[in-house]
């Protein structure tokens, strides 16, 4: 499969920059360079118009900004992207400077034993930082999240954190109403939010930086089409 991603990371952050509706751009790039799903969504998540790219950059706070702070944490976001570095899918530094995946689980995750191991690196970064209090909010809708903020609360316990998880609807909003920073890599809240925190890719930086590849690295079309074949 020859795909010209670098052509059409350009093209696609081109049409962003002068102005065109990010899905609109996505069909036109995707159906020029005939991309699959997986390279549309590497399109859509990390490639962003310059005006865009700094506004969020603008927001990204650094690790001495959280010491002492309420952190509000964007349960599902987060948690996957630790979840896929675990499970070696690839992870993009993106246009906006945060760190994404592109596992696209969220409606469907199912807690495991990489859960576990990915909590217990979420904690062991938020206790690194310094952080005052957290809040995990996952989905109510999604499947098992119950048990999946249940199994957050023990893990922030078990490393002498002050915080909470909990299942809510419209986590999104919950997010953004509660502390003051909020973690999360999602555009949407990026975009509504005063401050944010990229607790995933910290955490990733921490564990295992290797890990994390930038749009222009030549490795990244291997590791895409790896997934895809996989």
């Amino acid at each position: 499969m020859n795909v010209r991603l670098d052509e059409a990371v350009k093209d696609f952050r081109y049409l962003l920059g002068r102005g065109y509706k990010r899905e609109s751009a996505l069909k036109f790039v995707g159906d020029r360079y005939q991309l699959n799903k997986v390279f549309r969504l590497l399109l859509y998540r990390c490639v962003y118009g310059e005006e865009e790219a700094k506004k969020h950059r603008g927001k990204l706070v650094s690790q001495k900004d959280v010491l002492g702070k309420v952190l509000a944490v964007d349960g599902y976001n987060t948690l996957i992207t630790v979840e896929s570095m675990l499970e070696d899918k690839p992870i993009i530094f993106c246009d906006d400077g945060f760190i994404r995946d592109l596992s696209a689980v969220h409606g469907k995750h199912k807690p495991t034993k990489t859960t576990v191991k990915a909590l217990k690196l979420l904690a062991e970064g938020l206790v690194r930082v310094g952080v005052r209090e957290i809040k995990f909010f996952f989905d109510s809708q999604v499947s098992y999240s119950g048990e999946l903020a249940s199994l957050t609360r023990e893990t922030l316990r078990g490393f002498g954190l002050v915080g909470d998880a909990v299942a809510v609807k419209q986590a999104d909003n919950q997010v953004l109403g509660f502390g003051e920073i909020v973690a999360s890599s999602d555009a949407v809240i990026i975009g509504k939010a005063r401050k944010v925190f990229d607790l995933a890719g910290e955490t990733i930086k921490m564990y295992n930086p290797q890990k994390i590849l930038s749009l222009d690295n030549p490795k990244l079309q291997k590791e895409l089409l790896r997934l895809i074949e996989g």
